[in-house]
């Protein structure tokens, strides 16, 4: 349905998009959402339609105006819930429904255009209202939440991931907690207790609750962790009256509060977590997610090349602190992307936390960590380098590396670091 309404909690005129079902129909007919959005002039054309969907949305979604309001500015803004139907995911029976590897390219690419055109679409259409406004708000949000109609909900964490799409911590919480709004009152909210973004959001639900963290009060507590990349992290975890430790093939403490995440759904559903956690003692890092590489003359090598963020960085600086190679810790870092106006400022932050770290070697690639690069040097490191892009970096890696070397490689999925990775592991084959 889409229609025009004021925000009591936000004071902001908003637009909502809610794609219930792939069709929707106006008084006395049907129209096809995604051809009217992509052919209409302006919005008003499209109010003028008085859409409805076919089949109503998921309970979840029903309440338009229950969903949790956006900044608390007085200016027009839009909000478009591209919210899916559940028959995307549904039977074999829907033609638009089925296990993801049955579906037919004609179903996926209207899946395509349900989620992404339509509310780009309506996007174009709303531009000038907000440049006549001097300002606003576009919030595209719940869409899988309102598609799958979970019976559970994890938000893992919030940080400073995507601020140059969304500007604050404030509203990156805002857009992840959509999914605690959409929850149905039976479905199951598992909530990061460590976490105050997450603690806020999942007031959005009003249904039951499975929490996790080092928080005294958590369901699922983390008691002990024993940071390090080979062979992985050990730790502790309670929940109810037992104790449970659990050695991971990942590295870093980010792995571990993942496997507590992942422990927390197991105690949601009631399922046995002494098996569960046998599982994760068995799960291999991916390549570019951690994987450890053990090279020549003692040098290991850390890919965690395929994306970077402050706090992901600042996490695999620590389980760096923590090891004691032979020989030096090489951090190869590639720009952090998506940051906003605050991306020198982080990567500067960057550098410093390399030098606390006890990097002896940084080599730095891009635009964005040339200011890494200066902050480090200034902070104490060694060795610092930069190149313009991974391909340079790439070839000229081989040159840096030492026997015993420690070596973690990590950078946004654009930076294409994993070239750096290739190289190592061909000069690591080629010294066997």
């Amino acid at each position: 349905m889409l229609r025009r309404v004021r925000h009591e909690r936000a004071g902001l005129e908003q637009v909502h998009l809610l794609l219930g079902d792939v069709w929707l129909h106006g008084p006395g007919h049907e129209v096809d959402a995604v051809e009217l959005l992509a052919d209409a002039q302006d919005v008003d054309e499209v109010l003028g339609h008085g859409l409805s969907p076919v089949k109503p949305p998921v309970d979840a979604v029903q309440d338009v105006q229950g969903l949790a309001a956006g900044p608390e500015v007085d200016e027009w803004g839009l909000r478009v819930e591209n919210d899916g139907s559940p028959r995307v995911l549904g039977t074999q029976d829907d033609p638009l429904g089925g296990p993801v590897e049955g579906l037919a390219p004609d179903a996926i690419a209207r899946m395509v255009e349900v989620n992404l055109t339509a509310p780009l679409c309506l996007v174009r259409l709303t531009l000038p209202y907000l440049e006549r406004a001097g300002g606003g708000v576009i919030v595209n949000v719940a869409s899988l939440a309102g598609m799958i109609d979970p019976d559970i909900g994890l938000v893992t964490n919030v940080r400073a991931a995507h601020l140059g799409a969304f500007g604050s911590l404030d509203d990156i919480a805002a857009a992840k907690g959509e999914l605690f709004a959409l929850l149905r009152d039976d479905a199951v909210a598992a909530i990061n207790l460590d976490d105050l973004h997450v603690r806020v959001q999942a007031a959005r639900h009003v249904g039951r609750r499975v929490t996790f963290g080092q928080s005294q009060a958590a369901d699922v507590r983390l008691e002990e962790l024993h940071n390090c990349f080979v062979p992985g992290v050990t730790m502790t975890f309670r929940h109810g009256d037992r104790s449970r430790r659990l050695q991971l093939r990942l590295g870093g403490a980010h792995a571990a509060f993942n496997a507590l995440a992942a422990l927390a759904v197991v105690a949601a559903v009631g399922e046995d977590l002494d098996a569960a956690a046998e599982r994760m003692e068995r799960l291999e890092a991916g390549a570019g997610r951690g994987r450890v590489h053990r090279l020549r003359h003692g040098m290991i090598l850390v890919d965690d090349s395929y994306n970077s963020s402050p706090a992901a960085l600042a996490s695999i600086l620590e389980t760096l602190r923590l090891s004691e190679p032979p020989g030096r810790r090489v951090l190869v870092m590639g720009d952090m992307l998506e940051l906003g106006r605050v991306e020198g400022a982080l990567h500067r932050e960057a550098g410093k936390r390399a030098a606390a770290a006890g990097v002896k070697l940084l080599v730095a690639v891009g635009p964005l960590s040339r200011s890494a690069v200066e902050t480090a040097r200034r902070a104490g490191v060694a060795e610092v380098y930069h190149h313009a892009d991974s391909e340079r970096a790439a070839e000229a890696i081989g040159e840096f590396v030492r026997d015993g070397d420690l070596i973690v490689v990590k950078g946004s999925r654009a930076m294409r670091m994993e070239r750096v990775v290739e190289a190592l592991l061909s000069v690591a084959a080629e010294s066997n």
